[in-house]
This record gives structure tokens, C-alpha cells and sequence, in this order.
């Protein structure tokens, strides 16, 4: 049966299968990412009180989810496209569950480092195909904020492990932390079963085109479309992704831990501002996409290191508690708006059949970023008593981001 004109002109009208595909995404980094990863934060009190564990090997654990995350992400150029991104996700997913059904089995500390390592390696295989998908099945007029919708999927885990993790009971031998790791593992296998049943390679498998307005080109004069592995773009954009890992990385590991240590809090309590935290992140890659996608992804990315400054300097200042809501509420506006905009700018800078290739370079940086942050900052509060000193040395860093993002080119394509 041909296609007519008539059925082309109707087409808008139905649902675009862009929009399954974000939903899908979304779904798979709530699991992939957000219980495996951010989900940690919250874990990570009740954990260090049962097996005994210093401010070090706390960060040593989330090094060890890093290390395994790097090494995939470095791999993903290669498996991407002989597996691709439906088998990859769904595949990752399915490692991802059955490394946290290990975590809720043992408390054997070194177990559960090989543990986290696993844990790393099947995020990393989800995130990255992941991401892609907004260069893939979306033009650059809607890309920023079909990035921002799948990144929601993080904020919404970081909202259910905010209510869910403080209220925890152990149950049938199992503490409740463990418990928590059990009910994270069945959620994500399912995440699998879904990434699997919908979740599709390319718009051409399916005889779509993708979403948005068709781009044009902007007038000579204008930085072209780069290579994939053009160095000093890389190395520019690496730098600014990697600045964002260290410093997002520290606090997400270790804010609910100051919460409670240099705040005074219960657990519960700081469960409730971290699910604040969740809330508002919520919006976060929504509301930096589509201001990327209106003014422009270096506009975006400096509005977004802006709000990271002041969320830590507010912390660094002092145990004060109004200063700890103003840190919550910028830095849960902000929270995934980097990772948004770097997506959006790699399909932008490289085009979206490279936008995979060079995301997963730029994300390789950013793992780097994000092994050093926990790690650092977990020895440098040994050291100080506190987390202070990082978290003011992490809004320097943020500051000195902005520098880097308006020394950046514009990319060729436009609306």
C-alpha cells in the first residue's frame, strides 16, 4: 500500500514516535541511572552505619561505579553499532538489576565494590544510547528539550528515593538498605522488559523522519559542523562537561551526609529536601533544553553553571539552613542541565549520525570529572572535618566554567 499525499499532510496529527522513544529513555534512566546512581546518596547513611564505612570508602564506592561506567561509555562507540541502542539499553538494564540484587545480598565491603563496578558498567551502557536518541529522532528546534524530558526520568528517581529510602523497614532477614537495593533491582528489570518492547534504533527502522522543524544552515562566517574528534572542540567541551562531573558528582554523593552531619538533620528530614532536590530537577533538563533550544546551548550552559555556583558557595558559607534551601532549590533547577545540553550541542557540533560517537567521548570526560569529585572531596573531608572547603572550591569551579562556555563556537545548524 503506498503512502499519499493526503496521509503525509494528516501525519502530524498522530503521535510522533519520538515522543514513545522519550517516554521509553525516560523510563530507562530513572532505573539505569537514577536508582543506580543517584539513589546512592540517600542509601549511603544507613549503609556506612551497618558496615562500618569512613568518609573514604564511601567515596572509594562510588569510584568504583565510575570506574565501571568509564569503561563502558569508552566502549559504547564500538558496541553502538553492532549491537544498537535497543539491544545495548535493554541489555545494560538487565546488568544493572542483577548487580543491585548482589548489593542487597552481601555486606561484605570489597563484594560490594566489584558490585558498584558492575553497577557502573550497565549505566554506562544505558546512558549514553540513551541520550543519543534526542539527536536521533529530533531536529535541533526541539532536541534541547527532548534531551531535558529524558534526563526528567533521573529527577523522578531522585524524588522516589527521597520519600521511599527514609521510610524503609528491614524485612524478612534483610536490613532496610538492603531492602531498598531489592525493590531497585525488580523496577529496573522491568525498565529492561520496557526499553526492549519499545524502544527502536532509528527513525528509518520504523519509515520515520525526525521530529521538529527541518534545520538550515547559518550564514558563512558561522564555526562549521566539526569533525568528530576535532581536538580543541572536544577538549573545550570535555573540560566544561568534566568541571560539571566533579563538582555534580560531590554533591549528590554527599549532601545528604552534611545534611545531617553539619546540619543537624534526621535522616528523614534530609530525605525530605532531598526529595525537594528531586522535585525541582524535575524541570530541571526541560526548562535549561528549551532555553537552549530559544537562545542558544552557550546561553544555556552559562545560565546553568551560574545557578551551580551559588547553589555551593551557599553551603560552603556556613551551617546555615536558609542558605541550605537556596543551595537545594538552584542546584535541584539545575541539576541535569549540563548533561541536557551537552546531548543537544553533539548533535549540533557533529551531526546526529556522530552526535553517538562524539557523546561518548565527551561523556568519557565527564567520567573522569566524576571519579575525581567523590573521591577528593571524601578524603578532603577527612582532612577538615567537614565538606566546606569542597564545596567551595566546586562553586570556583563552576565560575571558572562560565569562562570556558562563551569562549565556545557557535555550530553551523540552526533552526
Amino acid at each position: 500500500m503506498s503512502i499519499s499525499d493526503s496521509d503525509v499532510l494528516e501525519a502530524p496529527r498522530s503521535l510522533h514516535y519520538a515522543w514513545i522513544i522519550v517516554a521509553a529513555g525516560a523510563v530507562a534512566i530513572f532505573c539505569g541511572l537514577g536508582l543506580a546512581r543517584f539513589a546512592f546518596g540517600m542509601m549511603l547513611p544507613s549503609m556506612s552505619a551497618s558496615l562500618s564505612l569512613d568518609h573514604a570508602q564511601s567515596g572509594l564506592l562510588g569510584f568504583a561505579y565510575l570506574i565501571g561506567y568509564l569503561a563502558t561509555v569508552a566502549a559504547v562507540p564500538l558496541l553502538a553499532p553492532k549491537l544498537g541502542a535497543r539491544v545495548l539499553i535493554s541489555g545494560a538494564l538487565i546488568l544493572v538489576a542483577l548487580a543491585m540484587l548482589g548489593v542487597a545480598l552481601t555486606e561484605n565491603v570489597w563484594a560490594l565494590w566489584i558490585l558498584f563496578l558492575l553497577t557502573g558498567v550497565g549505566s554506562g551502557g544505558v546512558v549514553v544510547p540513551v541520550m543519543s536518541q534526542a539527536s536521533l529522532w529530533f531536529y535541533p528546534s526541539h532536541r534541547g528539550a527532548a534531551a531535558g524530558l529524558l534526563m526528567a526520568g533521573a529527577g523522578l528517581s531522585i524524588v522516589f528515593s527521597g520519600f521511599v529510602v527514609p521510610r524503609l523497614v528491614a524485612a524478612s532477614g534483610f536490613l532496610s538498605w538492603q531492602t531498598g537495593w531489592l525493590i531497585f533491582a525488580a523496577a529496573t528489570m522491568f525498565a529492561a522488559v520496557l526499553a526492549y518492547g519499545f524502544i527502536r534504533n532509528h527513525p528509518s527502522d520504523i519509515g520515520a523522519v525526525p521530529f521538529g522543524r527541518t534545520p538550515v544552515l547559518q550564514p558563512a562566517g558561522v564555526a562549521a559542523r566539526a569533525p568528530v574528534y576535532a581536538f580543541p572542540l572536544v577538549a573545550q567541551l570535555g573540560l566544561i562537561f568534566a568541571i560539571y562531573g566533579a563538582i555534580y558528582m560531590l554533591y549528590v554523593t554527599f549532601i545528604v551526609t552534611s545534611m545531617v552531619e553539619s546540619y543537624g538533620l534526621s535522616e528523614a528530614e534530609a530525605g525530605s529536601l532531598w526529595s525537594w532536590f528531586g522535585f525541582l530537577s524535575l524541570f530541571s533538563g526541560i526548562l535549561f533544553g528549551a532555553l537552549s533550544d530559544r537562545f542558544g546551548r552557550r546561553a544555556g550552559l552559562g545560565v546553568a553553571f551560574a545557578f551551580l555556583a551559588f547553589a555551593f558557595l551557599f553551603v560552603a558559607l556556613s551551617p546555615w539552613m536558609l542558605g541550605l534551601y537556596a543551595s537545594i532549590v538552584l542546584f535541584g533547577l539545575a541539576a541535569v542541565s549540563v548533561p541536557v545540553i551537552v546531548a543537544a550541542s553533539a548533535g549540533d557540533y557533529f551531526g546526529p549520525a556522530k552526535a553517538a560517537h562524539a557523546l561518548a567521548i565527551l561523556v568519557l570526560i565527564f567520567s573522569a570529572g566524576q571519579a575525581v569529585g567523590p573521591v577528593a572531596a571524601g578524603f578532603l573531608a577527612e582532612w577538615t572535618g567537614d565538606f566546606s572547603s569542597s564545596y567551595g572550591a566546586s562553586g570556583a569551579a563552576a565560575l571558572f566554567a562560565i569562562l570556558l562556555v562563551f569562549m565556545l563556537n557557535v555550530p553551523r545548524t540552526s533552526e
